[in-house]
């Protein structure tokens, strides 16, 4: 009742929206006729920045910057913007306190960052994500169980009380059943577990870490999801997903996983369509550029309070559709810049994507967590978690003998481990590569 109430009034105009995006890409431009609606776009909202924000005026004062682009790779001659001059010239970017409404990353590897924010703008952030989602099949008001963050971060006082009353509603009008992602101890997983039963969502959707967590708990315990699992769709959001997480997680509930990717200044970039690895860029409100090492700068073509302009958004990809440097696809998202990994060899310091020895990890039976402590350039202390009590000697043999298959000349000394009883968290709640 609440949900129809919802779609028929508060939520008519995002519905309408949202319609009209799924018709444009149904529609299959070619990439010449795309390439034109993002030049156009940002055409519009770059003359917005040099009439309405004075940082852009400056920036374009200080770096001599075109009034306009005649294709999508023009932007790579557009200097990086980055979180460090977001930072140093926030009082500029915030108009000397005239705005007041903000995004703000969490600060897990760094300084936080606020970015204004506009009305309209979360409309906007939600039709993109019902777009992707629309692609596995999932509608908006479909049920849905969140593994996400939980009510300590609306705050204390009446505030925070009111936030998190607004926060129930919205979820009972979207159907969307909201677990604990912070508390993954058994007991909390068996509750989402039943949960995740009684409610027997259309998809489930959360930080890989909590959704592997509750597949590997559910394998486990050879529990059954129930005879009539109507689930269409895992999604992934937040943190890289391996190879390993998508086999489990698929295995287990039955569904294809779904990787969402984006981030909390920019919204859903884009989303996996048809089969996990292929991770189709939302064009039509992004400019992606890639490097030749694969690091993301992204341009926002959306109306913005203010609009993002070949922001180091600090993330590498592997694109899979690219052509001058605008990616349409990704086959993957590598993690951070800093998301690497280092340790001793015969020929020196070797320097790993942290991905590859999370995914060998996560294969040995009972680990379900990792994380990195680089004591040196040439020392790695790797944390896991499991559960079961492991023998690390066994743990550290087998890690040694997948990483040599790549790596022969490793310096087995270089690499030790700790079983550790709960992983460290970021303030957001997600899980943290690296601790200190």
């Amino acid at each position: 009742m609440l949900s129809s109430l919802l779609r028929g009034t508060v939520l008519a105009d995002r519905h309408r929206r949202l319609d009209r995006k799924i018709a444009l890409y149904d529609a299959r431009p070619s990439r010449e006729e795309i390439e034109d609606l993002q030049v156009r776009r940002f055409n519009e909202v770059w003359a917005y920045c040099l009439a309405e924000v004075p940082f852009y005026r400056s920036w374009q004062r200080e770096h001599d910057l075109p009034a306009r682009i005649d294709h999508p790779s023009d932007l790579r001659d557009f200097p990086p913007l980055e979180k460090e001059t977001l930072i140093a010239r926030s009082a500029e970017i915030f108009q000397e306190g005239r705005i007041t409404e903000f995004y703000t990353t969490g600060g897990s590897t760094g300084q936080p960052t606020r970015y204004p924010r506009g009305p309209g703008e979360v409309d906007e952030g939600w039709v993109n994500a019902y777009l992707g989602r629309n692609w596995s099949g999932v509608a908006p008001t479909d049920p849905n169980v969140l593994l996400w963050g939980h009510s300590h971060l609306f705050g204390s006082g009446w505030r925070g009380q009111v936030a998190h009353l607004k926060r129930r509603l919205a979820d009972g009008g979207m159907r969307i059943t909201r677990l604990n992602a912070y508390d993954l101890s058994e007991p909390s997983l068996h509750r989402h577990y039943l949960a995740f039963r009684r409610r027997n969502p259309v998809s489930l959707a959360g930080y890989t870490s909590a959704v592997f967590r509750l597949a590997r708990y559910v394998e486990r315990n050879g529990l059954k999801l129930g005879d009539k699992n109507r689930l269409r769709a895992v999604i992934l959001c937040a943190e890289t997903a391996s190879d390993a997480d998508i086999a489990l997680i698929e295995r287990v509930f039955h569904a294809p996983a779904v990787i969402e990717y984006g981030s909390a200044e920019t919204g859903v970039l884009a989303m996996s369509h048809q089969r996990t690895r292929n991770i189709r860029m939302l064009w039509d409100s992004y400019v992606c550029l890639a490097d030749d090492n694969g690091e993301l700068h992204v341009t926002t073509l959306t109306p913005r309070l203010f609009p993002l302009v070949n922001y180091a958004i600090g993330d590498r990809v592997e694109a899979s559709d690219i052509r001058d440097g605008n990616a349409l696809a990704f086959r993957a998202i590598l993690g951070r810049r800093q998301d690497f990994v280092q340790v001793g060899s015969a020929e020196g310091v070797l320097d790993l994507s942290a991905i590859l020895p999370v995914h060998i990890l996560k294969s040995y039976p009972g680990i379900v967590g990792v994380q990195f402590r680089q004591e040196r350039p040439d020392a790695l202390r790797i944390h896991v978690e499991a559960d079961r009590s492991l023998d690390l000697d066994d743990v550290a043999a087998f890690f040694l003998r997948e990483l040599s298959r790549d790596h022969p000349l490793l310096d087995p000394r270089s690499v030790t481990f700790a079983q550790v009883d709960q992983q460290a968290k970021t303030r957001a709640g997600k899980h943290a590569l690296f601790v200190s």
